[in-house]
């Protein structure tokens, strides 16, 4: 893998670290159901773009 393609999946790792973590403090306030929601679709949208980076990079 060349330089760019490290860097690149770096950041992505970072993000999506950071997005769990912002994930975990939203949690820790949501009471409702709706709060919830708004809370995990933002880190599931993370999570689907770090899986599609994997696969872009494998193949």
């Amino acid at each position: 893998m060349d330089f760019w393609r490290i860097l690149i999946f770096l950041m992505i790792v970072i993000s999506v670290f950071s997005a769990w973590k912002g994930y975990r403090r939203k949690l820790e306030k949501a009471e409702g159901e709706e709060e919830i929601r708004h809370a995990f679709v933002p880190f599931l949208l993370m999570i689907i773009l770090f899986l599609i980076a994997i696969a872009v990079f494998i193949f």
